[in-house]
């Protein structure tokens, strides 16, 4: 079989494309690179120069599906009026997301992590670019006198909290469709949105 040699850029996009299919269709813990390998036609020498192994693979496609999903909110924000739509908006993204068979994998590879794990830090800044959009609207809503005057930092850890344990449960429902996702999360926040809106503004 001929493998494939391609320009370095067009190579690694190739290789991540395939790489997500893998990932959806196998989960993170079955999926390996020889599989890859099959995939891309590509020698194991030459998919190893653009990746040391599948954690990396893995965690570069998440870092890509959050900038995606920040190009998405991006757009939502500019469309939304109040700091409560925005926060509602950010809601139905995170529920739609639940869809996404790579938010599965990303569930089942989580479990593969210690806390001593170098990929710790790169989940983290994942987890701050949801934060600090969060924080911003918090922020917006504080300074319009739409939301109470509290401490910024409790309120970002109420709304993320709020998304990631409704997120972490609907991944515990799979039969269900986008829809459905976005909708349980919408109403967990207007739930929370109520105890954080000042009294004039609800």
């Amino acid at each position: 079989m001929t493998r494939r040699r391609l320009p370095a850029e067009e190579a690694k996009t190739m290789i991540l494309n395939q790489a997500k299919l893998l990932f959806i269709e196998k989960g993170y813990d079955r999926a390996t690179m020889d599989d890859l390998c099959a995939l891309t036609q590509m020698s194991k020498g030459n998919l190893y120069h653009h990746f040391k192994n599948k954690e990396v693979l893995f965690l570069q496609l998440l870092t890509r599906h959050t900038e995606q999903m920040s190009q998405k909110w991006v757009r939502l924000m500019q469309q939304s009026s109040s700091p409560g739509e925005q926060l509602l908006e950010m809601a139905d993204l995170f529920g739609r997301d639940c869809e996404s068979p790579l938010i599965r994998a990303l569930d089942e590879y989580a479990r593969t992590l210690s806390s001593e794990s170098e990929s710790l830090a790169t989940l983290r800044e994942i987890t701050e670019a949801a934060y600090a959009a969060i924080r911003q609207v918090l922020q917006a809503g504080v300074k319009q006198g739409v939301f109470i005057n509290e401490d910024i930092e409790t309120l970002s850890f109420a709304v993320m909290s709020t998304l990631a344990g409704a997120t972490q449960l609907c991944l515990t429902m799979p039969n269900r469709s986008g829809d459905e996702y976005a909708t349980l999360h919408v109403n967990a926040v207007k739930l929370l949105l109520k105890g954080i809106s000042k009294e004039d503004s609800k």
